[in-house]
């Protein structure tokens, strides 16, 4: 393998790991149930889940656990509420 395939390898690894850590989504139990409450109960329609869930990744992109605290900014602005 020369110089350039084993940077090329490198960059695809990183690239592989920057990816993988954007698309985590973590949630205490107790807003994983309301959250699924929610989605069975609450949610009038496919945009009102879009909506809750483009927030989650958005809040969750600050790389903590969401909990109970962020329920009402998560669904404030379906249209369910």
């Amino acid at each position: 393998m020369n110089a350039r395939q084993m940077v090329a390898k490198e960059l695809v690894a990183v690239a592989k790991m920057l990816t993988a850590e954007a698309n985590v989504v973590s949630l205490d139990v107790p807003l994983l149930i309301r959250v699924m409450e929610y989605s069975k109960e609450d949610a009038k329609t496919d945009m009102d889940l879009h909506v809750a869930a483009t927030k989650m990744i958005e809040l969750s992109g600050e790389g903590r656990t969401l909990t109970m605290d962020d329920y009402d900014e998560i669904v404030g602005g379906a249209s369910g509420d």
